[in-house]
Formats: structure tokens, C-alpha cells, sequence
């Protein structure tokens, strides 16, 4: 599968044969989140599959195939990585934030209330109008954290990085050719660990062509009427993580032959990507 044959990486459909663990293993495919969490463990997994199998359940992604809400003693969470899709309940198409919610919550900062110092923080999707226009753009699938103790919400550290960066590269020059343009809805992905890696990379970036091909790596934002930073994160991931879509052996982990860049903490200006860019 090409990644660049279809628009929204998210939306993986089942076969009658798929398990639940088929299932969530592709969709987890070109998430941050998962991998991240997979080089935090002592036991090295083969690949996803394998870190799914023994470490969740898929109550976990909101997909129980006995509709329960919570495990009891009578789970059996292997038996039920093995249940086919095609048996389950009808699974609605638009439920990404159901199925990454937990994911989300496990990966996202601040893990403790910056005003009270409580960790009991609970996870919230952006709510109509909340946030959800900054200046001349709008924003969608902004994640919050509640503090249950003194009711402060914050946006988490994942988010405020890129819509901040979003800004600059907006305000620093305005363009037609710019993907991020007035009046026009930028999709934060769900991916929150993914997104964050993606803008680190960015910030580093010092040639402002790439940025912009980076941020709209098909060029289609001008079709859809909005900027999917879900499309550019799953495609820079892609890369990222090294995943090709070939055949793979399971026995193989995705990470022998990777090593992480030297990150600089040391961040530039990004006004300074304009000074001697010229419109064509």
C-alpha cells in the first residue's frame, strides 16, 4: 500500500476474517503514541502486534466485543484480541476520539495540574467554540486536560506547540500559496506524541518551501476546504519510524536500526525563513 494513495490514514476498513488485533494493529500503524510507549518497556516486542496482545485489551480503544465498559474477572483478554470484527456491533466510522482517548491520555502532557499540583487530570476533546478559532484560523481535535480538583482546563503542551507555530508561520508573511491561510481549518491530529515530534522537526527547518510541503505533503488542501496535519504526521511518520507496508516478518522489531537525532532545544525564529523567500 502506497501512503500516498488515500487522503486520511484513519479510516481503515475490516474484512470478515480481520480480528480486532488485525484491526487496531493497522490502525495504530503510523502512530507516535504507541511506539513511544513500546521503547519505555524493559521486554523488547517484535512490533506492535505483539505490544497490543500483551499489554491491552481492546476495551482499551473502546472496541470490548461484549459491549462491557469496564474488565471484570470473567475477561479473557487474549481470547478477545482474537474476536473478528465482523461479529462485533457495528463500529461507527467517525470514532477516532473514542478509540484514541485512552491512548491520548496516557501520552499527553501536563501529567499534573500546573495550578494545584493534582494528577487526577481528565482528558477532553475541544468543545463547540472552544478555542476553536485563534486570530484569522480555526482549529479542530484540540485536546484539553481538567484538573477534577480546582476545575482549571488546560490545552495540552502537544497542541500549543503547533498551534503556536502554526501562527508564526501564518503571520511571519501571509500567501496564497501557504497552506495555512485566513478563515481556513487546520485538523490537529489525534496523534498528539506524533504531532509533537512533527513540529520539533519543523522548527528545525530552515527552508520555508519544505515547511509549507511538509504541512500539505499532497497538496490537497485547497480540494477539502482545510489543513489535516493528521495526513502530513502519518506521512512524515512514515519515514520517521522507517514503516514500510510490504510484507513484513513479525519476528522483526521496528526500532534495531534506528537511533534518534541529537534534538536541539534551542529554538529559532521563524520570521527569519522569510528574509530572502520571493513569490513567484
Amino acid at each position: 500500500m502506497n501512503n500516498k494513495d488515500y487522503k486520511n490514514k484513519n479510516l481503515i476498513k475490516y474484512g470478515n476474517s480481520q480480528t480486532i488485533l488485525d484491526f487496531v494493529e493497522k490502525k495504530l500503524l503510523e502512530n507516535a503514541s504507541i511506539r513511544e510507549l513500546m521503547k519505555d518497556e524493559y521486554i523488547s516486542f517484535g512490533g506492535i502486534r505483539d505490544f497490543l496482545y500483551f499489554k491491552f485489551c481492546p476495551l482499551f480503544f473502546g472496541l470490548c466485543p461484549h459491549s462491557k465498559d469496564k474488565k471484570d474477572s470473567f475477561c479473557n483478554t487474549n481470547s478477545c484480541w482474537l474476536e473478528k470484527m465482523s461479529d462485533m456491533n457495528p463500529v461507527e466510522e467517525d470514532y477516532d476520539h473514542q478509540f484514541f482517548h485512552n491512548l491520548v491520555k496516557l501520552t499527553v502532557q501536563p501529567s499534573i495540574c500546573p495550578e494545584c499540583g493534582e494528577d487526577n487530570l481528565e482528558l477532553k476533546w475541544q468543545d463547540e467554540g472552544y478555542l476553536a478559532k485563534l486570530g484569522l484560523i480555526n482549529f479542530a481535535d484540540v485536546a484539553y486536560l481538567e484538573c477534577k480538583n480546582c476545575k482549571k482546563r488546560f490545552i495540552t503542551n502537544q497542541d500549543k506547540m503547533a498551534v503556536e507555530f502554526l501562527l508564526k508561520v501564518f503571520l511571519a508573511k501571509p500567501s496564497k500559496k501557504s497552506p495555512v491561510k485566513a478563515g481556513q481549518t487546520v485538523v490537529l491530529p489525534i496523534d498528539k506524541v506524533g504531532l509533537e515530534i512533527f513540529v520539533e522537526y519543523l522548527e528545525k527547518e530552515k527552508d520555508i518551501k519544505t515547511i509549507w510541503k511538509r504541512l500539505d505533503p499532497f497538496s490537497i488542501s485547497d480540494q477539502i476546504g482545510e489543513l489535516d496535519l493528521n495526513i502530513a504526521v502519518a506521512d512524515f511518520m512514515c519515514e520517521y519510524y522507517n514503516i514500510e507496508y510490504e510484507e513484513k516478518n513479525e519476528s522483526d522489531t521496528f526500532f534495531e536500526d534506528f537511533e534518534d537525532d541529537d534534538i536541539s532545544s534551542e529554538k529559532f525564529d521563524i520570521s527569519d525563513l522569510f528574509d530572502d523567500f520571493d513569490e513567484k
